[in-house]
């Protein structure tokens, strides 16, 4: 079993902002590291951009909801 680390760059579509975090992968080669590196950087994002959207509510007092901040990621690289 090999375990390589990747690193992956998140953009805030909003802003435009890039945040990056690196994430361990297991597997039988580095594709397949790859991958499992990516499902948890999919989990991170989809987390992160919860969050945001969270903090952005309750900034926002007003009547109106808003707007939706989507969070992609834009880039891997950073692997050992």
């Amino acid at each position: 079993m090999e375990r390589h680390q990747f690193g992956f760059s998140f953009m805030r579509q909003d802003t435009g902002g890039q945040r990056v975090h690196s994430f361990w992968g297991t597997g039988k080669d580095v594709e397949e590291c790859r991958k499992s590196a990516r499902d948890a950087a999919m989990q991170y994002a989809y987390k992160y951009e919860n969050e945001l959207n969270e903090k952005a509510r309750m900034k926002n007092r007003s009547n109106y909801a808003p707007s939706h901040i989507g969070v992609q990621i834009v880039g891997c690289s950073l692997w050992k």
